[in-house]
């Protein structure tokens, strides 16, 4: 049942799954709505109809715990939406979490991401997760969203693909699934407190920019970063970086930093089959304070 007490953020998922549902001041999530196509009614379940402004549309609820309500439209996309706006209105919080999928239909994250930055002018969360999407759905995304928090990435590009952020980039985090694309200059342009990206072409004379640039205060709000690289050089990261207390163990090595601030930061690689590049700036992003052991 919806209660107006407790109730913190809408989350919208559009696409392969559309949906809405929420998450209340106990971090659970309540009242799960689906949208679908009217050919996936479930015929052994009862339909019943309800009047949403001069529409009547189909429902059916669901036979098991969740709760959940069922709502069938022609166009999921326009269920969707209409939903929304009535649950954003009538609670008066905004749409916190918009979930992207566009395997089904490419023109679902032009349309979604449109729709919620006319309605409001930021959202603190964004998922892309769209195989089927083109370069110029992900250029038109990443220029019109206007995300505050977190963004995921999860969309395949071209070798040649290349994008410059718009606007500033100051989010808890940031995370790029098989989308290889951002290069050092990029990474100058953001400043996430969390930055992973688990496909990159990062060179370890980038990383040695990377971490001058941090050295010399830019990238003031990272926390934590996890990349993957194709090979890793230690002493090619380090040239000409002023580095405290080394430590390896077998594959992995640590080494401190300090920036022209006085934070401490840990490079943390791996030399084995991932080829990992990280580094932990303390306080971490899980508030976890400077180890006085090594963290290898």
């Amino acid at each position: 049942m919806l209660r107006k007490k407790g109730m913190e953020k809408l989350h919208v998922n559009i696409g392969n799954y559309s949906s809405i549902y929420f998450k209340t001041e106990d971090r659970r999530f309540d009242t799960l709505f689906r949208v679908s196509e009217l050919s996936e009614i479930q015929e052994d379940s009862r339909i019943e109809y309800l009047k949403i402004e001069n529409t009547v549309i189909k429902t059916q609820k669901a036979k098991d715990e969740r709760e959940c309500i069922y709502f069938y439209y022609e166009d999921p996309f326009i269920g969707i939406q209409i939903l929304s706006e009535i649950i954003s209105d009538f609670f008066s919080i905004p749409i916190y979490h918009l979930y992207l999928s566009g395997d089904e239909n490419k023109k679902y994250p032009r349309r979604a991401i449109d729709w919620v930055m006319s309605r409001q002018e930021t959202i603190a969360e964004c998922n892309m997760e769209c195989w089927e999407t083109n370069e110029e759905d992900l250029t038109y995304f990443l220029d019109t969203a206007r995300i505050t928090k977190y963004l995921v990435v999860f969309v395949e590009t071209s070798d040649d693909f290349q994008y410059s952020f718009k606007y500033p980039m100051n989010l808890d985090s940031m995370t790029f699934v098989a989308s290889p694309w951002p290069t050092v200059t990029n990474l100058l342009e953001i400043n996430p407190g969390y930055l992973e990206i688990l496909t990159t072409k990062f060179t370890s004379e980038d990383m040695n920019l990377f971490v001058r640039n941090w050295i010399n205060g830019g990238n003031s709000n990272l926390r934590s970063l996890i990349f993957v690289l194709n090979q890793v050089d230690i002493q090619t990261i380090l040239n000409g970086i002023p580095a405290g207390f080394m430590k390896m163990r077998n594959h992995i090595t640590s080494i401190e930093i300090r920036n022209v601030n006085g934070v401490i930061a840990s490079i943390v690689t791996e030399n084995g089959n991932h080829k990992d590049f990280c580094i932990y700036v303390w306080p971490d992003y899980k508030g976890q304070p400077y180890p006085l052991e090594p963290i290898v």
